[in-house]
């Protein structure tokens, strides 16, 4: 799933049809439809909990107003446009800036720390599953306020999700999605605008320069070319996750930081046991780690 999205302060579930006890027939019809998500998409949801996906392709369904999977199979067979649709419900979003607000001000204590250390230095940071980008424009306030010298972005943000990433570019929110931002920061980087929906307020294009926003899919075998980060935030993805896929995803996040880097979950989320000899816990509330300088990951 993209991250930082969980469903309203909750894990999988909530706001969502119970998938009931699924029949053999279930999981085949689940099966049935991801192939098909795959072969339209690229999207591969091998790695995810089936149950979470079962029942997100059963809201689909309903809101596709099908009364059986089967029939909702059909639908998405002849439907060129419904892989989209059913995408879009497999990665269900709902997030806000600076999402439990403690864990920002933890992450920015330390980035301030690391700023100090390395004056010269421009820090860089990952939001891996940026979701529609509240996020990946969280961090770059962060990054921002440190006075980093220089142009161009300061925070990758990737997710599976094509839609969602065409939000995050938009970079235009409504008022609830900023109610744990302070009132000079809506000031400095946000802008009033009028949506069709009602006021909303945008990013500033200065603060959109600052966000690379990129497809991307952690459960895949793909690399980032990017250098190390300074900072890698990957909130609310791993809970979607098979234990398998959850390994392989935290250690691609170990690799992509730099000794000493910054890891930041989400708040259900912890890292497994072969790799937390690699890390060292900043704060258990924030789940905010610092990978330990032991020479794995890429310089």
């Amino acid at each position: 799933m993209t991250g930082d999205g969980q469903p309203a302060e909750g894990g999988p579930g909530r706001n969502e049809p119970s998938a009931g006890n699924p029949s053999p027939d279930d999981w085949g019809h689940l099966a049935s439809a991801l192939a098909i998500v795959r072969e339209r998409t690229g999207v591969d949801f091998g790695g995810y909990r089936p149950h979470t996906l079962l029942r997100r392709v059963r809201n689909r369904m309903i809101g596709a107003r099908e009364r059986s999977l089967p029939q909702y199979l059909e639908r998405l067979r002849s439907d060129p446009e419904e892989a989209d649709a059913l995408l879009e419900k497999l990665t269900i979003k709902v997030s806000r800036f600076f999402r439990h607000a403690s864990a920002f001000e933890a992450l920015g204590t330390q980035l301030e720390t690391r700023r100090a250390a390395r004056p010269d230095a421009r820090l860089s940071a990952w939001s891996a599953g940026c979701g529609q980008g509240e996020e990946a424009y969280s961090l770059a306030i962060l990054m921002d306020e440190l006075g980093q010298a220089g142009h161009g972005p300061d925070v990758l943000a990737t997710d599976v999700d094509a839609h969602a990433l065409e939000r995050a570019s938009r970079g235009v929110y409504p008022p609830e999605s900023l109610v744990e931002v302070s009132p000079a920061r809506r000031g400095r980087y946000f802008r009033p605008v009028l949506e069709r929906t009602g006021p909303a307020l945008a990013v500033q294009p200065f603060l959109r320069a600052k966000v690379d926003l990129r497809p991307g899919d952690l459960t895949a075998e793909e690399r980032l070319d990017e250098a190390v980060f300074d900072v890698v935030c990957c909130r609310n993805v791993l809970i979607y996750l098979q234990p398998a896929a959850q390994l392989r995803v935290q250690e691609r996040l170990a690799s992509s930081l730099r000794p000493g880097g910054l890891l930041c979950l989400g708040e259900a989320e912890w890292l497994l046991p072969p790799l937390a000899d690699r890390f060292e816990v900043v704060s258990r509330k924030a789940r905010l780690f610092a990978r330990v300088d032991d020479g794995v990951g890429r310089e």
